[in-house]
C-alpha cells in the first residue's frame, strides 16, 4: 500500500515531442485559419453557420435519469422490512 501511494504522489515523466518547426516548414502553412484583424475575410474563409445535430437532447437524459431513481426509490420503499416500523 505505501508503494502504491509513493508512485501516485511521484510525478510522472514523458519525452515530449520537439515543439520546433524544421527550417524548411514541414509543410506547415503561412495563412492562418482565421481572418487577422483588419483583414476582409473572403467568401471561402466564412465560417458555415448550419451546424450539424449531434448528440442527445439533456431533457431526455434528465428525464431517464429521474425515471430510474424514482423507480429504484419505489421499489426500495416497497422491499422494507414492515418490523422495522
Amino acid at each position: 500500500m505505501p508503494l502504491a501511494v509513493l508512485m501516485l504522489a511521484v510525478p510522472a515523466s514523458a519525452a515530449a515531442q520537439n515543439a520546433t518547426i524544421p527550417e524548411d516548414g514541414a509543410g506547415v502553412s503561412t495563412t492562418p485559419p482565421v481572418p487577422l484583424p483588419g483583414e476582409t475575410p473572403t467568401p471561402q474563409d466564412a465560417p458555415a453557420t448550419d451546424l450539424p445535430d449531434t448528440g442527445s437532447d439533456p431533457r431526455m437524459l434528465f428525464l431517464a435519469g429521474l425515471a430510474m431513481s424514482l423507480l429504484g426509490a419505489g421499489l426500495r420503499l416497497r422491499t422494507v422490512d414492515a418490523d422495522d416500523y
